[in-house]
């Protein structure tokens, strides 16, 4: 095998760059990087998008299951009615439903926390007052 100069290759068509002195330079056709960062960022729209919506909903869920180990655990005289309003008081140390609104009390709005209603899967969903 023969030492050949390092100037010279066998196969100069092959290389990423100029294989000899007067070559003009290559360069590499950057329109695939710029589809990669073009797509690189919208991906990480879409993750960062999915990510805020299941973040979202997970601090929906743990609001609803606060709201519902509260009515669960406050004291209720009555067997509620799935799909019936009811409302929820808190006392100095307790918490209590009512079959009563706000309006339809002595006392008022005292202690008045929200309105509530039983879902056909005994989960309570806040009835959003007007």
């Amino acid at each position: 095998m023969m030492d050949k100069p390092d100037n010279v290759v066998d196969n100069p068509h092959s290389l990423p760059y100029a294989s000899n002195v007067g070559a003009p330079v290559i360069r590499p056709n950057n329109e695939l990087g710029a589809w990669k960062s073009g797509a690189v960022h919208a991906a990480n729209k879409h993750y960062k998008d999915r990510y805020d919506e299941i973040k979202q909903q997970f601090q929906e869920l743990v609001e609803e299951f606060n709201w519902n180990d509260l009515i669960f655990n406050s004291e209720m005289r009555f067997k509620p009615v799935i799909g019936k309003t009811y409302y929820l008081y808190k006392y100095t140390d307790k918490h209590q439903m009512s079959l009563f609104a706000p309006v339809e009390r002595v006392h008022g709005h005292d202690g008045y926390i929200g309105a509530f209603r039983l879902n056909y899967d005994n989960r309570w969903e806040q009835v959003k007052e007007h």
